[in-house]
C-alpha cells in the first residue's frame, strides 16, 4: 500500500463544535441503549407473571422505539429532527 500525506480539510471552532456535539449524542444514545438492555435481561431473569404490567409495558415500549430508530435510519431522519417535530409525547 502506498501512503500518501493526508489531506487538510479546514474547519472552523463551529464545525469542530458540531462535531463534539454529535458524538456526545451518539454517546448519550449508546448509554441509554445499554442501560435498557440491562433493564431487559433483568426482566427476563427473573420468573413472568402474567399481572406484571411494568414488564409488558417496557417491552412494548422498547419495541416501538426500536421500530422508529429503524425506520428514521431507513429515511435518513435525524434523531434531533424527530424529538422536536413530533406532537405526542
Amino acid at each position: 500500500m502506498i501512503r500518501r500525506t493526508p489531506t487538510m480539510i479546514p474547519m472552523s471552532d463551529s464545525d469542530v463544535q458540531d462535531i463534539r456535539t454529535l458524538v456526545a449524542e451518539q454517546n448519550a444514545r449508546y448509554e441509554k441503549k445499554q442501560k435498557t438492555l440491562l433493564q431487559l435481561k433483568k426482566v427476563a431473569e427473573r420468573p413472568p407473571h402474567e399481572d406484571d404490567l411494568q414488564s409488558l409495558m417496557l417491552i412494548k415500549q422498547l419495541e416501538s422505539e426500536h421500530v422508529r430508530e429503524e425506520k428514521h435510519k431507513r429515511l435518513g431522519i435525524l434523531p434531533e429532527q424527530t424529538a422536536s417535530g413530533s406532537g405526542s409525547s
